[in-house]
């Protein structure tokens, strides 16, 4: 299977951080500079996992995924946040979200997720 992992999150620290880490441990990343880079630059079947910030300032991370999920349904996708709520949590797991992940997480955490869902 494509282990390659698409990121999008507007802080770009954690962003390369993670990227750095799943990098480290086997996957492929792509770290767009923004969420509307990641649409405009999205390419159907590219990626296996996309693993997205809920809240961005340019486009929200539901409405990223809805985006992504239209143009290629087999994409696995990871939401996360420091913001959770019940609301978001049930709006992103009805819509196809794989994972729920809560910042802060330990990153470890967050690779057998990629494991778990991609291998």
């Amino acid at each position: 299977m494509n282990k390659k992992i698409l990121i999008v999150d507007d802080d770009h620290l954690l962003r390369d951080v993670v990227g750095q880490y799943l990098s480290k441990n086997g996957y492929s990343v792509v770290i767009p500079n923004s969420a509307i880079e990641a649409l405009e630059e999205f390419i159907p079947g590219d990626c296996s996992l996309a693993i997205i910030d809920l809240v961005m300032p340019d486009i929200g991370g539901i409405e990223l995924m809805e985006a992504f999920i239209t143009k290629d349904p087999d994409l696995k996708i990871v939401i996360m946040t420091g913001y959770p709520t019940v609301d978001s949590a049930y709006k992103a797991m009805v819509d196809g979200v794989f994972e729920y992940v809560i910042k802060p997480f330990r990153m470890k955490d967050l690779l057998e997720v990629a494991k778990k869902l991609i291998g």
